[in-house]
């Protein structure tokens, strides 16, 4: 059974992979692969890079040493439709969720090599809740800028 901390993590991050699954769905089927400004990310590939830093943690949590290599395969891929998305978002989260359930206290203070240095497995529990939070606020500023301008946030259930 998983420890506490990884209990608290795996429970804001739902709050917030659920929140990007709302935003994403007001997002309209015909701008999924639009580039804001011609540089930036389409909404599909933010999402898609939510699903590899999901896959990336849940490696990483499980001392995998590919792990950004699974990141990076994740995000090279290109899902062709809004439900193939939605899919490939849901099978990594399914994967990070059993990842946080095998987390035990005696693992917490182990580190591990991360791309911006180290990190200990507790600090790393919470790193998909703030990177999915920051993508989840892209996905919003896209549907404003598509004249979407109502706020589509829910209460944690």
């Amino acid at each position: 059974m998983a420890c506490a901390s990884a209990e608290h993590a795996r429970g804001i991050t739902r709050i917030e992979h659920e929140q990007l699954v709302r935003d994403l769905q007001h997002i309209p089927d015909d701008r999924l692969d639009w580039v804001p400004m011609g540089k930036a990310k389409t909404p599909r590939q933010i999402v898609v890079e939510c699903a590899g830093a999901y896959r990336w943690l849940a490696a990483k949590l499980g001392n995998a040493p590919d792990a950004d290599e699974q990141w990076g395969a994740v995000c090279g891929m290109s899902p062709g439709t809004r439900e193939a998305t939605v899919e490939l978002l849901g099978g990594c989260w399914d994967e990070l969720v059993a990842a946080f359930d095998g987390v035990e206290e005696a693992m917490l203070e182990e580190k591990r090599q991360v791309f911006w240095g180290e990190a200990t497995v507790e600090t790393l529990l919470f790193f998909c809740e703030w990177h999915t939070t920051y993508h989840s606020g892209q996905l919003n500023y896209i549907q404003t800028l598509l004249g979407d301008t109502e706020m589509h946030m829910e209460p944690p259930a």
